[in-house]
Parts: structure tokens; C-alpha cells; sequence
């Protein structure tokens, strides 16, 4: 199936799209926090643009080509810092261009979400009902005990105001705390058995505290990252 990758500027966003010739489904893809929507996120985009899907990406707030500090220079404590505010505007922009630009061609949407663009899915999931598929690779629904594994006590003495500011806003985010408020119809939630940066175990502890829900858990022998076989497993899950 031929992809046509196209880039055009919708409210006031860089907005990259790969698409089939008669695409069946919307999905948006979302990078994590050390990458941006044109690579190396290319070959997952081609890959669900070869399932029939219209495949929609975004630099997150602040990344790639509207990148602003701390993610321009790249601090670690300070990008950790500052990742709710950039979940919390980007799930925002999301839902916006969604709204503006795809409803009425899509009655609903999928989204796959990678590292800290599933926090930025699961925090989606709170701000609309047309949400079908929601996709979490190597991320967490708990943001409040995923924060506090990236930045423990020793690194939030260093950096007091910063860690007060930031502590709440993912505390009021946190869509664990209400689950209830989150709307899709399935979530799928993909982790590696090995990742030292946010733990399987979160999302597993997720699915058992919500069983009446459609959650699909699965773990790969993998780290950080997604390995082959998790990227197969996901183009089988999303078939169309």
C-alpha cells in the first residue's frame, strides 16, 4: 500500500501525515520526550499508514520544531521537571485539532502514544469521548509514581520551587487517581519487562485495580524502548 507523508500548518502547528490513498481510520502518534514527530518515529508512522490508517503527528510543547528550553538544551532534571506542562498542553492541542480538523471525516480516533507521549494519551483520554484505541508504549497511566521514579527525594532537594510546582500539577493530572474519567473503548498498554525508566509494574497495578475495563497488558524483553517485537505486536493489534 503506497504512503504519502505530507506537512502542512494547522492552528499554528507543524502537522506531519502519513496516509494511505483511502484510509479507513484516524490515528495520532505521539513522541516521547527526547524525540520529536519526524524521527525516528518515520518508520512506525509508515507502518500504521500501511494498515489503512491516516496517521497524524505533532511536535509535543516545546520539542522539535517549536522547541524552547529546557527540551532545547536538553537538561535532564530540568526537562523532567517541566514534562506536565508539556503533556498538559499537548493533550490540549490534540483534542483542539482533532475537533477542528478531522471530525467530521473521523467520528472517533485512535492514538499510540510512545514513553512520555503515552502520558500524553492517557491525559487525552480525560479531555474528549471520541477516543476509540488508546495505545501506551513504555509509559504509565500513573503519573504521579512515575514521577517520582524519574526524580526521586535526592534530585527534588536540588531543585525545591521546581519540584513543589511540578508535584502538583501531576498530582491534579494524574488520570490513575480517576479513572472513571478516562474514555476509550480499548487501551492497550505495551512495557518493557526491563525498563528502568518506568517500570511494568505501574501499568500492570493499573489493569488489576480496573478489571470491568477493555485493557490489553503486555511486556517485552526490552528496556526503554521498542523493541521488534513490540512493534509487531502492535501493528497486529491495530489491524483494520
Amino acid at each position: 500500500m503506497k504512503t504519502r507523508i505530507d506537512k502542512t500548518t494547522r492552528n499554528g502547528l507543524e502537522v506531519l501525515t502519513y496516509r494511505p490513498d483511502t484510509p479507513a481510520r484516524l490515528l495520532f502518534l505521539q513522541h516521547g520526550i527526547r524525540s520529536k514527530k519526524d524521527s525516528p518515529m518515520q518508520l512506525l508512522g509508515v507502518s500504521l499508514a500501511r494498515l489503512g490508517y491516516e496517521v497524524v503527528g505533532i511536535d509535543a510543547y516545546k520539542h522539535g520544531s517549536r522547541a524552547e528550553e529546557p527540551f532545547k538544551s536538553g537538561h535532564p532534571d530540568l526537562c523532567e521537571l517541566a514534562t506536565m506542562e508539556v503533556v498538559e498542553r499537548t493533550a490540549q492541542e490534540i483534542e483542539q485539532l482533532y475537533a477542528q480538523h478531522y471530525q467530521d471525516r473521523y467520528a472517533s480516533f485512535d492514538i499510540v502514544g510512545v514513553s512520555m507521549g503515552g502520558l500524553i494519551a492517557y491525559l487525552l483520554s480525560t479531555l474528549t469521548n471520541r477516543l476509540d484505541t488508546l495505545v501506551a508504549l513504555i509509559s504509565s497511566p500513573r503519573f504521579l509514581e512515575a514521577a517520582e521514579h524519574t526524580f526521586p527525594p535526592e534530585k527534588q532537594v536540588l531543585y525545591p520551587e521546581e519540584t513543589a510546582k511540578s508535584r502538583a500539577k501531576v498530582i491534579a493530572l494524574d488520570p490513575s487517581s480517576r479513572p472513571d474519567a478516562m474514555q476509550y473503548r480499548r487501551l492497550i498498554m505495551l512495557n518493557g519487562a526491563d525498563d528502568p525508566v518506568i517500570p511494568a509494574s505501574q501499568s500492570e497495578s493499573f489493569l488489576l485495580e480496573n478489571p470491568h475495563r477493555n485493557i490489553l497488558f503486555q511486556t517485552f524483553p526490552t528496556a526503554h524502548k521498542i523493541s521488534v517485537e513490540m512493534h509487531e505486536a502492535l501493528l497486529s493489534l491495530l489491524s483494520v
